[in-house]
C-alpha cells in the first residue's frame, strides 16, 4: 500500500513532464487547451519532462500533452494534436489532417467546423460527423504519451518501479531522470552515446553539477512488473550509487 500511495504522489508531482507511462507507439495527436476536466484524465504513470522552448513556442499549459490518442467504437483510432495556442485540434482523419476550432461547451472541451465535431470530457470523447452517429472513445494513455513525446523530439522512453522513476533520452544530446517518484530532477546535457557489450545495447552517459548518470537500454521484450504492459526494452539506470531496472521503448 505505501509504494501505491506514493506511486500516485509521483503522477500527481510530475504533472510537469507533460507526461511518461505504460507504452505503445503511435503519431502525433491532442485534444485539450486547458488542464481543466478537459485534458484528459491523468494514468498512474510517470509523467515526461517539460517540453523544451523553441523560438515562438512556449508549450501547452502544465500537465496538457500535445498529442492524444483516442480508441473509438469500430475500430476506429483517432490521432489527434494539441493546437493549444490556436485553441483548436487537428484530427488526422481518411481524407487528411482536419482542424478544428474550439467552441462553447456545457462542460469538457467540444471542438468542431459545422460538418465533424469532437467532443472530450477527461478520459472519454465523441466523435461525430454530420449525418452520422456519434461514435464513443477512449483515450489510449500508454499512446498518447509516445505521440506527445515524438513531438517533442524524445527518442527512448523508461520507467521502472520501487522508487518510481522515469528517463527520456532527446531532444538532441539531452537527457532528463525523474527519480523517486518523481520527487528529484536530474538534467543532462551533451549526453554521450555508445554501442553495449551486446548486440541491440545501447548507452547513454552523462554528468552535471558532479553528479554522473548511466543509463543502458537493450533491444529485448520487457513487461513492467506493476503495470504489465509491454515494451520493446530493458533498461537500467545507475545513478549515485544505485542501480535501477525498468523497461523502455524506441519513440522515434
Amino acid at each position: 500500500m505505501r509504494h501505491h500511495a506514493r506511486g500516485a504522489a509521483f503522477v500527481t508531482g510530475v504533472a510537469a513532464l507533460v507526461a511518461l507511462g505504460a507504452c505503445q507507439r503511435s503519431g502525433e495527436e491532442s485534444t485539450t487547451p486547458a488542464a481543466t476536466d478537459a485534458t484528459p484524465a491523468a494514468a498512474p504513470a510517470p509523467a515526461p519532462a517539460a517540453p523544451p522552448s523553441t523560438p515562438g513556442d512556449e508549450g501547452p499549459p502544465e500537465g496538457v500533452l500535445r498529442a492524444y490518442v483516442w480508441e473509438c467504437d469500430g475500430g476506429v483510432t483517432l490521432r489527434v494534436r494539441n493546437l493549444y495556442r490556436e485553441n483548436a485540434v487537428s484530427i488526422e482523419l481518411h481524407e487528411g489532417a482536419r482542424k478544428l476550432p474550439q467552441v462553447a461547451s456545457a462542460s469538457g472541451a467540444k471542438y468542431a467546423d459545422g460538418t465533424v465535431t469532437f467532443w472530450s470530457k477527461g478520459g472519454t470523447a465523441t466523435f461525430e460527423r454530420k449525418g452520422s452517429p456519434a461514435i464513443n472513445c477512449t483515450e489510449a494513455r500508454a499512446r498518447s504519451l509516445l505521440a506527445d513525446a515524438k513531438l517533442r523530439g524524445i527518442t527512448y522512453r523508461a520507467q521502472g518501479n520501487e522508487p518510481g522513476w522515469l528517463v527520456e533520452v532527446g531532444p538532441g544530446e539531452s537527457l532528463t531522470y525523474l527519480a523517486d517518484y518523481g520527487q528529484a530532477r536530474h538534467a543532462f546535457a551533451g549526453v554521450t552515446r555508445s554501442s553495449g557489450d551486446a548486440p541491440g545495447k545501447v548507452v547513454f552517459a552523462g554528468e552535471h553539477g558532479g553528479q554522473a548518470i548511466r543509463f543502458t537500454l537493450t533491444r529485448e521484450p520487457c513487461v513492467d512488473d506493476m503495470s504489465g504492459a509491454e515494451f520493446d526494452h530493458r533498461a537500467v539506470v545507475e545513478f549515485d550509487g544505485s542501480e535501477l531496472r525498468g523497461c523502455g521503448t524506441a519513440v522515434q
